[in-house]
C-alpha cells in the first residue's frame, strides 16, 4: 500500500501554528488538501484508465491469437481429409478423364493411367483451398514464430510429393517393364495410395503435420475458453 504524505504547504501550516489553528487557518488546511485530493483522484482514475487499456488489449490480441488458431487447426483438419480422399485407390468411372490419351494406349493403358491421373483431379479441384492455407500460414508464423512453419511445409510438401509421383507413373509408363524401374514404380505408387497396407508412413506424415499444428493452436484456445 503506498503511504500517505501531507503536502509540504499544510505541514509548514501546521508548524507555524502549532496546535493553536485558527478557523481561518483550518480553511487554508481545508482548501491545500482539497487540491491534493483532486489531483489524487485524477491520478487514479488515469491509472485506471491505463489498466483497462492494457486488459482490453491483451484481451483483444488473446482472441484474435485463438481465432487465428482454431481457423488454422480446421485448414489442417480439411487439408488432411483431402489429402487421404486424393490417395484413395477407390475411385469413379468418371475420374482421370480430363487427361488427354495417347494414341498408343489401349483401352487397359487407358484404365491404369487414368486411374493414376484421378490422384491429380482430386488434389487440383482444392487448388483454391491450398493457396489459402499457404496464404494464412505467413500471419500463422508472424503470431506463433518460426517453428510453426514446419507443419505447413510438412503437409505441402507431401502434396507436391504426391503430383510428382503422378506425373512420373504416367511419363514413365510405356517403359515400365525396364530393368530397375519397378521398385521407382512401386514407390510412387505408394505415393498415391496404392499397394500399402495398414502401415502407411505417408498417412503417418501427415498425421505428425496435424499433430503439430495442434500442439501450437490447442493451448491459444484453451487460454481464450478460459
Amino acid at each position: 500500500m503506498q503511504k500517505f504524505e501531507l503536502p509540504g504547504n499544510v505541514v509548514s501550516l501546521w508548524l507555524r501554528t502549532g496546535v493553536g489553528m485558527t478557523w481561518a487557518d483550518v480553511g487554508e488546511v481545508v482548501k491545500m488538501l482539497g487540491a491534493t485530493a483532486t489531483a489524487g483522484a485524477a491520478w487514479f482514475a488515469a491509472y485506471t484508465a491505463f489498466r483497462g487499456l492494457e486488459k482490453w488489449r491483451a484481451e483483444t490480441i488473446g482472441k484474435r491469437k485463438a481465432e487465428l488458431a482454431e481457423d488454422v487447426l480446421a485448414d489442417f483438419y480439411q487439408a488432411r481429409d483431402i489429402i487421404n480422399a486424393a490417395r484413395s485407390s477407390g475411385g469413379f468411372v468418371n475420374e482421370g478423364r480430363t487427361r488427354e490419351r495417347e494414341d498408343w494406349e489401349s483401352e487397359d493403358d487407358t484404365r491404369i493411367l487414368n486411374a493414376y491421373y484421378r490422384t491429380s483431379e482430386r488434389l487440383a479441384s482444392k487448388a483454391d483451398f491450398f493457396a489459402q492455407l499457404y496464404a494464412r500460414h505467413y500471419r500463422f508464423i508472424a503470431i506463433f514464430g518460426k517453428n510453426a512453419a514446419k507443419p505447413y511445409n510438412d503437409v505441402l510438401a507431401l502434396r507436391s510429393e504426391i503430383l510428382i509421383a503422378v506425373r512420373m507413373l504416367i511419363t514413365s509408363y510405356r517403359h515400365r517393364e525396364r530393368p530397375g524401374l519397378q521398385d521407382n514404380i512401386e514407390r510412387w505408387e505408394a505415393k498415391i495410395g496404392w499397394g500399402l497396407s495398414d502401415d502407411d508412413p505417408y498417412a503417418a506424415r501427415l498425421d505428425q503435420a496435424v499433430q503439430g499444428i495442434e500442439d501450437l493452436c490447442r493451448p491459444a484456445i484453451r487460454e481464450m475458453a478460459t
